[in-house]
């Protein structure tokens, strides 16, 4: 199977060059931005997951984590999203960013995945702690573990003022009835969903209209889809009215995709390699794709 890595291990020197130190796409300003609806506060449209961050202690793994970490920092990313069940990424974060002297500069969101008051408040507090943080952006129920009473556990945090947005999370279409009945009844800053062009549309139907009729901010999850979509991609040509939406890459191909539905407020690929970090805020710059273009994106990954 030819994963994301390989396949822009073969196009990521081409694509670093074609870009280059001055290129529109590699300039923080350049990055669009979404408001968070329940604040105003402005957010780039493009973050990174750290599910793979979870390297321990080893330094040689830890470079190029680093270095992906510091190139988004100086192209203009700030949304940094991961989890204690991440293995170690929050441990590696925390340190990262503090060699880096960057952690002030970035929107943090972590979760909480346990059941019962005194684990999640053990669990909570060991985040900022691996994180080093003393008041924590976002902090999540991972895919509705516990949901009711962690959050009202986090609600409580936030009004004390250690927390600054609160929400829900998953990736998982069969959470999705609960996940609406959350957001009719709950007034959440944020929700974590997956979505994408490749298998995961349903989000679409009825969750992100939601969110913007409820004035929610919506994190996007596995906007590449699932496994296999870069082997599918690898065996077609770029279609050439991907230019008239600044696509230049798969990559930035799907992500614009996910991006230009108006209810997505970011979207968090993985990000390990500096040139994930150059091909994916690429996709946050230049022009979306319109309604029609979006169907034509469809029909053509439908088609393959």
């Amino acid at each position: 199977m030819i994963s994301r890595r390989d396949f822009t291990s073969a196009i990521g020197a081409g694509v670093l060059v074609a870009m280059g130190p001055k290129s529109t796409y590699a300039q923080a300003d350049a990055l669009l931005h979404r408001s968070i609806p329940s604040s105003g506060e402005k957010l780039p449209i493009v973050g990174v997951g750290t599910n793979r961050y979870g390297v321990g202690t080893d330094s040689q793994l830890r470079a190029p984590l680093k270095a992906a970490l510091r190139k988004f920092h100086e192209l203009g990313g700030t949304v940094i999203d991961t989890a204690p069940g991440y293995r170690t990424s929050e441990n590696v974060l925390g340190d990262l960013t503090h060699e880096l002297g960057i952690g002030d500069d970035l929107f943090i969101a972590t979760k909480v995945d346990v059941q019962g008051r005194n684990a999640s408040e053990q669990r909570m507090e060991q985040s900022f702690s691996k994180l080093n943080k003393s008041k924590m952006e976002l902090m999540q129920v991972h895919n509705l573990f516990d949901w009711e009473n962690n959050l009202a556990l986090i609600k409580e945090w936030q009004q004390a003022g250690r927390i600054r947005y609160i929400g829900v999370t998953t990736s998982r279409e069969r959470d999705y009835e609960t996940v609406e009945k959350i957001m009719c009844n709950y007034d959440l800053d944020f929700i974590q969903i997956n979505y994408s062009l490749a298998n995961q549309r349903k989000s679409a139907e009825r969750i992100l209209p939601m969110a913007t009729d409820r004035g929610m901010a919506v994190l996007v999850n596995r906007p590449f889809g699932g496994g296999g979509v870069f082997k599918k991609l690898s065996q077609a040509s770029m279609p050439e009215w991907a230019a008239e939406f600044d696509a230049n890459s798969w990559a930035q191909f799907l992500l614009k995709y996910v991006l230009s539905n108006p209810a997505v407020t970011c979207a968090i690929p993985g990000m390990t390699k500096e040139r994930h970090v150059v091909d994916n805020l690429a996709a946050a710059a230049g022009r979306l794709p319109n309604e029609d273009m979006r169907r034509r994106q469809e029909a053509f990954f439908d088609g393959l």
